[in-house]
């Protein structure tokens, strides 16, 4: 019963749902509830939570955007959602994961092992520090690292002219949305936001930004200045 939400999810992105495919989301939550118990990845451990509230919402963004052949920047991944998951379902995709906690990439190595994928690049690092190249990524996308106007100031610099910054949000996204009035000078474009529900997760948003400008040098800023400006 609990992957029947993520066969559906699968099905509706146009993915077949391989026993090969399945088999590997099913290592994917073994290693999650067994390396949660030595560190804090989620509160999510239960089999239909994970594949409810991980996986399947983890690939609802790919009703908005194709991440075939693209390269896709995860800030803030945290347990490998959506980071991993996308590039699980998604071979042709090259995915940089980045998050700022060192040891969580213990882990995160750990599965991209176990599952054989051999397209994602991790770089522990804050974004603010510039370790990924500026201006290269197809898709940015986060999901719970930030309220939106930071994310926003933290992805356009690292997409690339043409390319989309893509925020997963809750029932909360419309003012989010409103709040986020630098988006232009960043060079964004709110093109759209599609929203989905989850059977126990609720409205899930994906919203989705079209860089058609240069961001300018100065972003993003520390993150203290940031926070300040947008609390």
């Amino acid at each position: 019963m609990s992957k029947e939400i993520l066969v559906k999810t699968l099905e509706g992105i146009g993915i077949e749902p391989s026993a090969t495919l399945l088999n590997k989301f099913e290592a994917y939550f073994k290693l999650l509830v067994s390396w949660n118990q030595k560190m804090n990845l989620t509160s999510i451990t239960d089999e239909e939570g994970v594949y409810e509230k991980h996986f399947a919402d983890s690939l609802i963004p790919a009703k908005s955007l194709s991440f075939e052949n693209k390269k896709v920047l995860d800030i803030g991944s945290g347990g490998g959602f959506p980071g991993l998951v996308i590039a699980l379902a998604f071979p042709s995709s090259e995915v940089t994961v980045l998050d700022a906690t060192a040891k969580k990439f213990i882990f995160l190595k750990e599965v991209a092992k176990e599952l054989g994928l051999s397209n994602v690049k991790f770089v522990n690092a804050r974004i603010e520090d510039r370790k990924v190249p500026e201006e290269s990524f197809d898709i940015v996308i986060s999901r719970g690292f930030a309220a939106l106007p930071i994310f926003l100031e933290c992805a356009a610099p690292f997409t690339k002219v043409g390319g989309y910054v893509l925020a997963m949000k809750g029932a909360s996204y419309q003012s989010e949305v409103e709040a986020s009035k630098k988006a232009k000078a960043l060079g964004l474009e709110l093109k759209k936001t599609d929203v989905a529900e989850l059977p126990n997760a609720g409205v899930r948003a994906s919203v989705v930004y079209l860089k058609n400008g240069h961001t300018p040098k100065k972003y993003p800023r520390r993150w203290d200045e940031m926070k300040r400006e947008y609390r």
